[in-house]
Parts: structure tokens; sequence; C-alpha cells
């Protein structure tokens, strides 16, 4: 071939992939993973969640207070892990202390865009009498909170689902003390024959968590916050309103007044992960659930429970924190797919691996 026309055929080539480039925009880059951390808060709790698309969704904040331990954590992974500076969505699960004790803090250290919650007492609309442990108007964190939320706001209702970018959903199947209706498809689920029997009404705010399943492609996962025994039969019982699910993140840092058993024998997860404290949930009763669950292939913790006995622990290779500091977090990354996902203790640890169903 003369040099001419080498030079030719190298500049129309050359066009081609230009061309073609241009043409792919963004699918030509590569697909990111979804990434959810479990930030250790102390028996508090704090997930930090990074779609495909970049975004970036906390789930509580913890506690206030203690030279802002916890927003400082947050912000590491944030900043220092994931390589972010803001935070474009914060969902507070219920009015307690270490569910949004943290917005303060963090407000003062990123920018937040939108806020989501379950209502306001002062709401239009809204019944004071649905707010049993506030946030009141002349209480410290309820006016931080106010503040720093004002005019980004949106409340959540069972059946509503989070904007997110891309394919990845969110959708609120309960909150309030509300859940989802049933579809017309819906099907008696057979375990409820032998669900455990109501306890006592919680008249707290944790009853009135609001429950969230992120779904990207076939993996699912599922956040409670701190709901309780009654409601929680309910997202299953008459029907399974959840679905299956593969991580399951261990409801009220797991205490026994919240883990049905037959809510989580009715998801069906293939991991947990409890946001527990060194002397806050993990409760015996729950780790033997968790243990009776048959499908489950591993449990994750994010304290040892000091008042329990070894045996009624996770194991020490499955517990991300063994001093009273704490800090450690726990890491799970999920293909840009949803057909698998690691989970990994801490920014070194090992990765174990698992198929979404």
């Amino acid at each position: 071939m003369k040099p001419y026309r080498q030079a030719l055929s190298r500049l129309t080539l050359a066009a081609i992939i230009s061309f073609l480039s241009l043409q792919a925009g963004p699918l030509a880059r590569a697909a990111e993973p979804l990434e959810i951390f479990f930030i250790d808060v102390m028996g508090g709790a704090a997930t930090l969640i990074c779609t495909p698309e970049g975004e970036t969704i906390l789930l509580d904040s913890g506690w206030p207070g203690l030279d802002d331990r916890d927003p400082k954590r947050i912000v590491y992974v944030l900043k220092e892990v994931l390589k972010k500076n803001k935070l474009d969505h914060i969902l507070s699960t219920h009015w307690h202390t270490d569910h949004y004790g943290g917005v303060e803090g963090l407000a003062k250290r990123i920018d937040i865009g939108r806020f989501w919650d379950r209502g306001l007492p002062e709401d239009p609309g809204a019944d004071p009498a649905n707010f049993p442990d506030g946030p009141k108007m002349d209480d410290k964190l309820g006016i931080a909170y106010r503040a720093a939320s004002k005019g980004r706001r949106t409340v959540l209702k069972a059946g509503d689902s989070i904007p997110l970018k891309g394919i990845m959903k969110a959708t609120v199947l309960a909150a309030s003390g509300k859940v989802i209706a049933a579809g017309a498809s819906a099907r008696p689920n057979p375990l409820c024959e032998t669900a455990p029997a109501d306890k006592n009404k919680d008249d707290s705010d944790n009853a009135l968590s609001i429950v969230t399943k992120f779904q990207l492609g076939k993996f699912d996962f599922f956040d409670a916050g701190d709901l309780t025994w009654n409601i929680e039969r309910q997202l299953v019982c008459p029907t399974n309103l959840v679905g299956e699910v593969d991580l399951y993140q261990v409801t009220h840092h797991g205490m026994d007044i919240s883990n049905h058993p037959t809510l989580m024998k009715s998801l069906n997860p293939s991991v947990a992960i409890m946001n527990n404290g060194p002397r806050k949930g993990g409760s015996a009763a729950t780790v033997k659930w968790l243990r009776e669950l048959p499908n489950l292939k591993a449990a994750y913790a994010l304290h040892k429970n000091a008042g329990t006995a070894e045996a009624d622990n996770l194991p020490a290779d499955m517990t991300a924190n063994h001093d009273a500091q704490g800090g450690q977090f726990i890491r799970v990354t999920v293909a840009p797919d949803g057909a698998t996902y690691k989970v990994r203790i801490g920014a070194y640890g090992k990765d174990a691996e698992y198929l979404s169903k």
C-alpha cells in the first residue's frame, strides 16, 4: 500500500473510533459498582450507599456530641474512601437520637442535597400524636435538623420511591406505622401459620421507622431502621410484601424486640449485617434466629456484645471491632449488574463473594 493510502487509512480509522466514542457517551465509561458501608457509630445507625451512578445516600447519621465522632467517621468514608464531597440524600428512618443526631455535625462539614424523613409534627396534615419521641420544636437536635433541612425536605410514606439515577430502585415499604398494600397477585405466606404471637403495642418511634428496599438488578438490600415486632410481621403476613433479599441489615441493632423470626425467614437473606454496639443490640435471641435461617451464608456484626457469652456472639472473624473505641466499618461491593457482591471488614480485609438470587 502506498504511504499516502496508509496515512489515509489511519486517519479514517481514527475518525471512526472518535465518532463511535462520541456516540457512546457515558456508555463508553466502565460501569461502577454499588457500594454500601456499615459505619460504626457505636450502637447507632449510619449506612452509606454510593450508587453505580455516583449518587450518595446516607441512611441515618448516628449520635450527636462526642466531639462529632460519628459525623467525622461518616465524612471519612465519604471523602477518603469514596472520594466524594457531598451527600446527595440523607434519610432519617425515625426520630431517635442515635439515628438523626449526627445531622448537625454533618451539615457543618459537607453539602447535603436532599433530606428524607417520615415527617415533622408541624408539617401540614401531620398528627402531633404520631410523634411520641419528637423532635420537638424547642429540642436542640430538632432545631438543628430543621435548620439543616429547611427547604430541602421530603416526607416519605409507604409505597413511595426515592428518585435515583440509573436503574437502581429504592422503594419505601413502610413508614409511620403503615405498610404498603398487597398487590392483586399476592398469595398467602405459608410461614405465617407458625408465626409467633404479637407483642404488646410499641408506642415508641421505633415502630414508626421507615423501611426501604434497594434493588440493583438481581441484588436486593433491606433496611428497616429500628422497626419492631408487630409491624415487622405485617410486612410478611398474611402475604410477603417484601419478597426475598440478598442483604439484610439486622433490624434495631440486633435487639430481640425486633427481628421477628417470620420476617427473617420470609426475607430468606444470604448475608446479614448487624450494626450493634459493644453494649447495645446483638442479643442472644437474635443471634440464635440468624443461625436458624436455612439459607444464610454469613452473618457479620460491627461489635462483639460484651454482655453475652462467647457462644451467643457471631464469630470473631465476622466481627469488625474488638475494642471499646471501635471505628472499623463493613463494606459491601455489588457488581454493576447486581449479579454478585463482596463483603469485606475494613479497608484491607479479605473479600468474601456471594451470588445474588
